[in-house]
């Protein structure tokens, strides 16, 4: 009988068995003659190992004269009654490199699609944080358009009663200067002198001026300084309603300018005054997002503000 000694074998490994068991099934073992075939014949010539880049016409050929020398030694055994031993060569080397090169993309593969399954989560956490933001965004702007609106309600003043024909117009005791005339006079002159006025502590004088500025100046540029200019001398006043309602105006689309992060902080504190803490929270809120770089002095300040308003952490 036929005998290999190993369960795995190549391609031309196959064919050799295959070829050794259709002649040896054919005759019974006969009487041993002259010829001795070697106990453990290699496969291939000389038991060579294949070649990987070797031209297909040439491999089919050198596969046909293996099969003829098997051949040969088959039928010579069949003479001999001798058996032939098959002696496995090992696994062919071209299957073996392109075994391990789809074990290669495999593993390669499972690591991609992990790392595309993290990804799609990451991106659908992204997804839910941007629409969360909006909606909150969404919401704070509501919420500064209806606070707007009352305290442009609480600091309309009811309009004085006429006075008799016969009688000038006398200015309420304990009121502060009137505004300066509208005249459309220089711009820069206008706004250096409100901003002189406030240096030099004369808080009515430079409320005053700054918003007649605002109210003959309001195409120029720097119309939203001059509303957080007059904020904050409202705010040292302690009017606290019209100081918010000016710096509310000065911030509107959140300017990216040096006075900005200290007009939004002063908003706050004017509505932590007039009892409004959740809207200063949603204020302090959007400082910290609106304004990540501003001075670390008012950072502590807007901090120092939170916990005066009892925001949630």
């Amino acid at each position: 009988m036929f005998k290999t000694t190993s369960r795995a074998a190549g391609p031309l490994q196959a064919l050799t068995l295959a070829c050794l068991l259709l002649a040896g099934a054919a005759v019974p073992a006969m009487a041993q003659s002259d010829y001795e075939p070697s106990a453990a014949a290699p496969i291939g010539p000389q038991g060579a190992v294949p070649d990987p880049n070797e031209p297909p016409k040439r491999r089919l050929d050198r596969l046909e004269r293996e099969v003829n020398e098997v051949r040969s030694i088959v039928l010579q055994a069949r003479a001999t009654g001798r058996p032939v031993e098959i002696k496995d060569a090992g696994p062919d080397p071209d299957v073996v490199a392109l075994q391990s090169k789809l074990d290669d993309i495999e593993t390669t593969l499972r690591n991609q699609t992990g790392q595309l399954e993290v990804m799609g989560h990451d991106l659908g956490l992204a997804k839910q944080d941007a629409a969360d933001a909006k909606a909150a965004a969404a919401g704070l702007a509501d919420r500064v358009d209806k606070l707007e609106k009352q305290l442009a309600a609480l600091t309309t003043p009811p309009p004085p009663p006429a006075p008799p024909a016969n009688e000038a117009a006398v200015p309420p005791a304990g009121a502060g200067p009137a505004a300066p005339a509208g005249d459309g006079g220089d711009p820069k002159a206008d706004y250096n002198q409100a901003k002189q006025l406030l240096l030099n502590g004369d808080y009515p004088s430079a409320a005053a001026a700054f918003q007649a500025y605002i109210d003959n100046h309001s195409d120029q540029p720097n119309v939203n300084a001059a509303r957080y200019w007059l904020g904050e001398v409202k705010f040292a006043q302690e009017d606290y309603n019209g100081a918010a309602s000016v710096l509310i105006a000065a911030i509107r689309g959140w300017p990216q300018t040096s006075w900005a992060p200290d007009a939004v902080l002063k908003l706050s504190l004017s509505l932590i005054r007039l009892n409004k803490p959740d809207d200063a929270c949603s204020t302090l809120t959007e400082f910290e997002r609106r304004y990540p770089h501003a001075p670390a002095a008012l950072k502590a300040r807007a901090a120092t503000a939170r916990v005066q308003a009892q925001c949630a952490k």
